[in-house]
Order: structure tokens, then C-alpha cells, then sequence
């Protein structure tokens, strides 16, 4: 697809934006003032770069934004973030995004009005992460929940229980358990390898199922599989960070938080910061703080620390004193296959948060979503007026192996695709796909 994107930030989330976006679209430009940052995206990725500031005329000009679509303004410093992208914005990028740390921006965007000034939008992966904390919190039975096309889909993830009646049962053996239909296996993560499953597929043990659903199905979901219903009345959050501090500001009408910092000063401004929530100082790689406060009384356990290890660390002690939801911020996106398997419930990523953001709510392109752990992207595609799909059934449409259509929104509204459901003109295909067959399903829709 032919757009022009420029990205203001080398360091570790800019990278991994570039990363992301290159698989897609080709004609980006980075900008980074750190020759070192350059080298790891010149030595990785097939992308221009350009050694400058990014609040330089001269460099935004030789980066090209006075003909790019988006200009991103990923760096690490907010300020150079929001005035690189008001420069942007004047040199003729047609949309600017800026990340930004600062809790009072995110809470009060309407009112300061960045449009104004040549931002369209802003982004902080902090609140983006604790966003997806508190999506997870209210679903707390699933491991991952990510909603597509404002909810009218959804993506679920979850462990196979180890005594679900589907272990060993085939999926077509397992339909008769799916009475209302309103839900499909679209993926099963099995041992570091991700499958797209046919009927013949079986179930095993230690298998992670993703389901594309209809709204509102997970009790459906949990009752198919036989994993439990959790409910949380109380919570426990490690770590006074940006991610921290939003969750427990978001979350504190709806639970009762207790939240661990080991900084005296910051625990100090964030007691003062957030009055209903109870602040404790410590460290909580000591095991006793954690034992001292109860730990096992918490039904949920979220550790948000700056230190993936830490985080890590902390939701194995609290699956140890049998804290029933744990959830860890890592940042190291190589940990996750190995942690997964120390039991920790979810696990999330900044990086991948505001990645998803950004395909999903402002670039708007083919690629939905990308799922932390495994290889299968969500695709979405129209079915247009000259397509050899419109008024086909999908049993009888020759899809590539590796692929599969979990649903389809049409007129507003979510349906689940099975063999017998027949397309139409303007419907949105939402396709699972492993890395393999992404090419052969994008020609298909070309």
C-alpha cells in the first residue's frame, strides 16, 4: 500500500512501530537524533533514516513531511513530541500523531483542543496499557479480550482448562457445545507454535485458544471451554508508573486498591494524587511486604513496575499464595513464550498497545490488531462490488491454508461466519492469518 510515514523517536518503541509498519507499508522515514538508535533500524529494518532533531525545519523537510500522510511523534521527550508534530502540521503532514506522557493531556484532550494546533491525535502507551488492564479486569475470566470495529467483535483469549471436555475432542466434535454459534476458534497457540485449525484439528491440554465472537458471548465462551467465572472485589497494583497511576485512577470506583511503590517521594505525591486509594511504601522484590500485605486476601494482582523482571517476578510470588488474576507489563516481547509458562495470567506490552492504536483507530489499514505471543495477524478486508466472493458461501471460497474468516460486520452489526454463511457487497471480513498466507489473502481482495 503506497503512504508516505515519517516517525520522530529511534528508541525502543519507535523501532518497534517501524517494525511493525514496514510489513505494510513501505515509504517510511525515521528520525532520530542517536546515531546508535539509527544503526539498530538501519542493521534491522529496509527503512530510510535520517540523523536530526526532529524540531529542525530542515530535517522535517529532508524526512519529507511536507508530502507524508502521517507524521508520528514517538521520541521519548513529550515536548519535542508535541512541537515536532505542530511543525509537521505546517509543512503540510496531512495527520500528526504525538505521544505523550502527562495524565492531565489524556484526561482533558476535548478541552485543550490539540486539533487546534496541528496535532490530531495523541497517543501515551501508559494509558493505553492500563486501558487494556482495566478491559482484562472487567472480563477477568479471559486472558485477552480486544474488541474490533467498536465492539461489535471481539477477540478472546484464553487458556484450555486442563479438565475441559474438549481435550481430545476434535473441533467439529467440539460444535455440538456451540448451540447458539455465536463464536469460532480462530487460532490455538500449542507449544511456542501458533495453529489456524480446521474441524479435524484437536484439542490438547495447555492449548490457547482465540475466539472471534459476537459481543456480549464470554459467559458463552467459559461455559464451551469449562474454565471458571472469576469475580474481583480487591486489587493490588505494584508500581507507582504512569500505567499505575491511570489503572488505579481509573479503576478505584469500581475495587478496592491497594497500590505498592518504592520510591518514598513518588509514593508520597501519589497518595496526595489519589486520596481513595491505600499507597504503601516498599519494595515489593521483598516477599515479606508482600506477605505482610496480605497478598493472598487480593483477587487480582497487577504489577506495572518499570522492570519486566520485577513484574515477572512479583505475579509468580502472587500465583504462589493463590492470587486468582495476575497481570505483568513486560517489555521485552522475547520473554513472553518462556513466562507464559510460569502461569502468569496476562501479559502486556506498551509497545504493542500503542501499535494496535494506532492500525486500528488512525492508520486505519488492512492489519487489525497484532496478538503478543503468537504468529497470526488480524486482517480486514471489504468485499467490494466486483468481488468473486459477493453472494458466495464461505465453504465454497478456495481460502489459503494458513487463513481462516472468523466473522464478518455487516450493517453495523457482528456475525460469526460459518461454512454456510453467504456474503455480501460491503461486508468486512475479519481473516486470522499466519505470516505465510498474509500475501496470498491480500491478493485475494486486490
Amino acid at each position: 500500500m503506497f503512504m508516505k510515514i515519517v516517525i520522530a523517536g529511534g528508541g525502543d518503541i519507535g523501532f518497534y512501530l517501524a517494525k511493525l509498519l514496514e510489513q505494510e507499508y513501505k515509504n517510511i522515514v525515521l528520525i532520530d537524533s542517536q546515531k546508535e538508535n539509527l544503526k539498530s533500524v538501519e542493521t534491522n529494518l529496509g527503512i530510510a533514516t535520517i540523523l536530526g532533531d526532529s524540531t529542525s525545519y530542515k530535517t522535517l523537510m529532508d524526512a519529507g513531511v511536507a508530502s507524508c500522510h502521517y507524521f508520528i511523534g514517538f521520541t521519548s521527550s513529550e515536548s519535542v513530541n508535541i512541537l515536532s508534530c505542530i511543525l509537521a502540521k505546517k509543512l503540510g503532514a496531512k495527520h500528526t500523531v504525538a505521544r505523550i506522557s502527562n495524565m492531565e493531556y489524556i484526561l482533558n484532550k476535548d478541552t485543550l483542543n490539540f486539533k487546534f494546533n496541528g496535532i490530531d491525535d495523541i497517543i501515551s502507551p501508559e494509558f493505553l496499557a492500563a486501558r487494556e488492564i482495566e478491559q482484562i479486569l472487567k472480563e477477568p475470566s479471559l486472558t485477552e479480550s480486544t474488541e474490533i470495529e467498536d465492539g461489535k467483535l471481539k477477540v478472546i483469549g484464553l487458556h484450555l482448562d486442563d479438565n475441559s471436555r474438549l481435550i481430545g475432542k476434535t473441533l467439529a466434535e467440539s460444535a455440538k457445545f456451540n448451540l447458539e454459534n455465536s463464536f469460532i476458534i480462530a487460532a490455538i497457540h500449542r507449544f511456542g507454535k501458533t495453529i489456524i485449525p480446521n474441524g479435524k484439528t484437536i484439542l490438547e491440554t495447555g492449548d490457547y485458544l482465540y475466539f472471534i465472537s459476537a459481543d456480549k458471548t464470554a459467559r458463552q465462551i467459559l461455559e464451551f471451554t469449562g474454565n471458571p467465572q472469576i469475580e474481583i472485589k480487591n486489587l493490588l497494583i505494584v508500581g507507582g508508573s504512569r500505567t499505575g497511576e491511570y489503572l488505579a485512577h481509573r479503576l478505584n470506583k469500581n475495587f478496592k486498591i491497594t497500590l505498592i511503590e518504592k520510591d518514598q517521594a513518588k509514593c508520597n505525591d501519589l497518595a496526595l494524587r489519589l486520596e481513595q486509594i491505600q499507597v504503601v511504601h516498599g519494595d515489593c522484590t521483598n516477599t515479606k511486604l508482600l506477605e505482610e500485605e496480605s497478598i493472598g486476601n487480593y483477587n487480582a494482582f497487577v504489577s506495572v513496575t518499570g522492570n519486566s523482571e520485577t513484574n515477572l517476578l512479583s505475579c509468580i510470588v502472587a500465583k504462589h499464595h493463590n492470587v486468582t488474576k495476575t497481570i505483568a507489563l513486560i517489555e521485552n516481547i522475547g520473554l513472553i513464550d518462556y513466562s507464559q509458562n510460569l502461569g502468569i495470567d496476562t501479559l502486556l506490552n506498551k509497545k504493542l498497545a500503542a501499535a494496535n492504536f494506532l492500525f486500528k483507530n488512525i492508520i486505519k489499514g488492512n492489519k487489525l490488531s497484532f496478538l503478543i505471543g503468537i504468529d497470526a495477524e488480524i486482517l480486514e478486508f471489504n468485499v467490494k462490488q466486483n468481488s468473486e466472493f459477493k453472494g458466495r458461501k464461505i465453504k465454497e471460497l478456495n481460502f489459503p491454508e494458513h487463513a481462516i474468516i472468523g466473522g464478518v460486520v455487516r450493517n453495523e452489526k457482528g456475525y460469526i461466519t460459518l461454512g454456510d454463511f453467504e456474503l455480501n457487497e460491503n461486508d468486512k471480513l475479519i481473516i486470522f492469518s499466519l505470516p505465510q498466507s498474509v500475501k496470498k489473502v491480500q491478493s485475494m481482495f486486490q
